[in-house]
C-alpha cells in the first residue's frame, strides 16, 4: 500500500469511528420517496400509497374504501392540466375509470376521484400541476379492497406515459393508515 493510500485509509476509518461515537439527539425525518420516472413518464409518486377502509368482525376480515396517494412532475417536466388526467383503477375482477369529483377537489364518492390537499401550491390555487406542487389524490373504487388484494391504478396525464401503481392491500386491514405495499 502506498503511502497516499495508507493516509486515506486511516482518515476513512476515523471518520467512521467518529461518527459511530457521536450522539445525534435530532429526530430523524426521513424523505419522501419519489417513484423513477422513466422517459416519457411526466408524473411520479410521491411517498407511500395509504388506504382507509371499515374493520372487520370476528369471521370477516376488514376492507379498505378509498385510496390516498401523492403525485408531483418528474424532474424536467412542463405543467400537467389535472383537469385532463384520466384515472383507472383494476383489480383480479373488474376496471373502471373513475370520473374526477365536480371541480376536481374534494372527498370522491364511490366511483370517482378528486384533489383532497395540495402541498407547495404556487399561486392562487387552480388544478394545474406545477413545479414542486405535489397534488395529493384521493380514489374511491366501486367495490372496497379485501386483504392481500393486487391492484392497479393507471394516471393518464394528457401526454406522456401514464404512472403505473401496482400495490397490495395489508392482510390485516384498520381503520386508517394501511400502507399498500410495492409489488
Amino acid at each position: 500500500m502506498t503511502g497516499k493510500n495508507l493516509f486515506i485509509s486511516i482518515i476513512l476509518i476515523v471518520l467512521v469511528f467518529a461518527g459511530a461515537c457521536t450522539e445525534n439527539t435530532a429526530p430523524v425525518q426521513l424523505a419522501e420517496q419519489r417513484s423513477l420516472a422513466p422517459p416519457g413518464q411526466p408524473l411520479v409518486a410521491i411517498g407511500e400509497i395509504i388506504g382507509v377502509g371499515q374493520l372487520g368482525g370476528v369471521l370477516v376480515s376488514g376492507t379498505i374504501d378509498t385510496i390516498t396517494f401523492k403525485v408531483g412532475l418528474a424532474q424536467g417536466e412542463k405543467s400537467i392540466n389535472m383537469e385532463n388526467v384520466t384515472i383507472i383503477y383494476g383489480d383480479a375482477i373488474r376496471t373502471e375509470t373513475l370520473v374526477p369529483v365536480e371541480g376536481y377537489r374534494g372527498s370522491p364518492p364511490q366511483g370517482a376521484w378528486g384533489i383532497i390537499e395540495v402541498k407547495n401550491e404556487i399561486g392562487n390555487p387552480n388544478n394545474r400541476l406545477d413545479d414542486n406542487e405535489q397534488f395529493i389524490i384521493q380514489i374511491n373504487p366501486k367495490a372496497p379492497l379485501v386483504p392481500r388484494q393486487l391492484i392497479t391504478i393507471a394516471v393518464q396525464p394528457p401526454f406522456g406515459k401514464s404512472l403505473i401503481l401496482r400495490r397490495i392491500a395489508p392482510s390485516t386491514i384498520m381503520a386508517e393508515n394501511n400502507i399498500l405495499t410495492i409489488v
